[in-house]
């Protein structure tokens, strides 16, 4: 396939820029496609690819039909990208996944067009100490908050400028930033400032990749996600960028400079924050562009996660990929699967930091269970996941012993409306389970609960709108009706939660109610959340897709 590479900077096509050039494309283009990809001409290209800067050049978006479009921007303030992003197919750029952005902080170009990332995850330790203290290496000027920094640090270290800002060195650098010789360089000084011009959501740049490879300390500036990326215990990270933040960043600076075993702990630690290996990979990337570019078999969905874990519960898992890759036919790029914790691996302790009082006891003599812990657990996980790589979207979760029904093969109906409202839910049930109450049971008011007695429902919950009695039904219905396909119908407790579809909005709204850390049983935790929180909406679908095969004796609780 032939990739036509539009406005691109000085050494991108011979491959002598050292933060990027063409062949980091074209490998993820291989990816992507599934095929060799090479540069093209305008004519016999298929895939448009543009710098947003388009250097020297217009935009040849509207040129010819192109199969797809893409555009690529390494600056956290690009004003032309922010104009222009609306008319790519795909925008690789420093912001978590949403419409048509995927999400491609520029360090992670720079580690896989450098081959870097083996090297930060296998590093040597280091034992010797060096020599110097600080290093800045920059030439942009405009850095407010660095600027900042620096006229602070000046007056409590020494301070070593080798770029052409405040240059102090009498001659710049002569090495690029991706040589040996550089990484030599930086190794020197026990700090290099790693601070970025802007602050951008996922706006990670190269800087904080050379203390990392030279094995000093970065002390950085920038994103606020930094640590999605990289270990918390490996940098200083100035996020209070107040005087009074700068000037306890400098204190903690010189307690490391002074304390030699204090600065190799620092610099021996782990790299990346995904123990020790590149959280966000190259395969990451890939998946996300093909979810965006490719028809999916379910209608809008951004991911499907499966609570499953293959270690541990192998014939589910190996079930699970059989029913979504081979029955379903759904792409691999569109699952992925969770499950980082297991009955067996919950330890005491962990009871003891996630069950501070186990409510659950006010409805059974049994202690909240491993298993039951585990899956609250996994969930989290889950929707924090779902929070760490998107900004928007639909997102389907599922537990690992569902069983399509007879209307699995209408699901896509069921999509439709859900995406059509998606601002007007945060979680929907739309599997089966409690069919008694569908009709006739919004609240959970007719029995205890862990967290309160039956005579304590919150009444609030009887003012709200679109209140349907029809003979013996009793229902609440905001945004289907009886001409609609698929039914919703908000309901204030779980009906299971096995399979569940997550609006973006929803996965924040749980994220932040689980902070408490006081877990028990999931339905009951989830119940509590809708009961105490009625601005959180969760519906449940009339037609249903699933079945939990644990609940209906298909196969043995791995709860019980």
């Amino acid at each position: 396939m032939k990739i036509f590479f539009n406005g691109w900077f000085g050494g991108f096509f011979d491959k002598t820029n050292p933060g990027l050039h063409v062949q980091f494309f074209l490998d993820l283009f291989k990816k992507v496609y599934n095929e060799v990809c090479e540069v093209g001409t305008w004519e016999e290209s298929e895939i448009l690819c543009e710098f947003c800067m388009l250097i020297s050049t217009t935009s040849k978006i509207n040129s010819k039909k192109w199969k797809h479009t893409f555009m690529m921007s390494g600056e956290n303030d690009c004003r032309a990208c922010e104009n222009q992003k609306d008319k790519y197919d795909c925008v690789l750029w420093m912001e978590r996944n949403n419409k048509n952005i995927i999400n491609l902080p520029l360090h992670i170009a720079y580690l896989y067009t450098n081959d870097f990332v083996n090297k930060l995850e296998n590093q040597e330790k280091r034992t010797e100490i060096p020599k110097y203290d600080a290093l800045v290496i920059i030439s942009n000027p405009k850095g407010e908050i660095r600027n900042k920094f620096l006229n602070l640090l000046e007056k409590k270290m020494k301070v070593t400028y080798a770029g052409r800002y405040k240059n102090n060195t009498e001659s710049l650098l002569p090495y690029d930033y991706n040589t040996n010789e550089f990484k030599e360089y930086v190794s020197q000084y026990k700090f290099i400032i790693s601070m970025e011009n802007t602050r951008y959501e996922t706006g990670i740049t190269e800087k904080i990749v050379h203390g990392m490879l030279a094995q000093t300390v970065p002390v950085y500036w920038g994103s606020l996600r930094v640590y999605d990326y990289f270990n918390k215990e490996r940098l200083l990270n100035l996020e209070d960028d107040s005087i009074e933040g700068m000037n306890k960043i400098i204190e903690e600076m010189i307690s490391i400079k002074n304390n030699d075993q204090k600065w190799l702990n620092i610099v021996n630690n782990q790299v990346f924050s995904n123990d020790g290996k590149l959280w966000r990979t190259m395969d990451d990337i890939t998946d996300n562009i093909k979810c965006l570019l490719f028809k999916k078999k379910w209608n809008h969905i951004d991911k499907i996660l499966l609570l499953s874990n293959k270690i541990f519960e192998p014939e589910r898992y190996n079930r699970l990929n059989d029913l979504f890759y081979n029955k379903f036919s759904i792409d691999k790029s569109l699952i992925k699967f969770i499950c980082p914790t297991y009955k067996q691996t919950i330890t005491d302790e962990m009871i003891k930091k996630y069950v501070k009082q186990d409510f659950i006891l006010n409805l059974r003599n049994v202690p909240t269970k491993n298993a039951e812990l585990s899956l609250v657990l996994n969930y989290r996980e889950t929707l924090k996941y779902i929070e760490k790589n998107y900004k928007d979207g639909i997102f389907c979760i599922l537990e690992s012993d569902v069983y399509p029904l007879e209307n699995i093969n209408n699901i896509n109906d069921f999509f439709e409306i859900a995406y059509k409202n998606k601002n007007e839910w945060d979680v929907i049930h739309f599997g089966y389970g409690a069919e008694d109450q569908l009709w006739t049971k919004p609240f959970f008011d007719w029995a205890d609960s862990p967290y309160r007695k039956k005579q304590n429902f919150p009444v609030n919950l009887y003012n709200e709108k679109n209140q349907v009695r029809e003979g013996n039904k009793f229902y609440i219905e905001d945004f289907t009706n009886k001409e609609s396909k698929v039914r919703f119908l908000r309901h204030f407790s779980t009906r299971c939660t096995d399979t569940l579809l997550w609006s973006y909005n929803g996965v924040k709204k749980m994220l932040k109610f689980m902070e408490d850390e006081n877990y028990i049983a999931m339905d009951y935790y989830f119940t509590n959340k809708f009961e105490s929180d009625n601005l959180f909406k969760h519906y449940w679908t009339d037609k249903v897709y699933f079945l939990q095969g644990s609940n209906y004796n298909i196969e043995k609780s791995t709860i019980q």
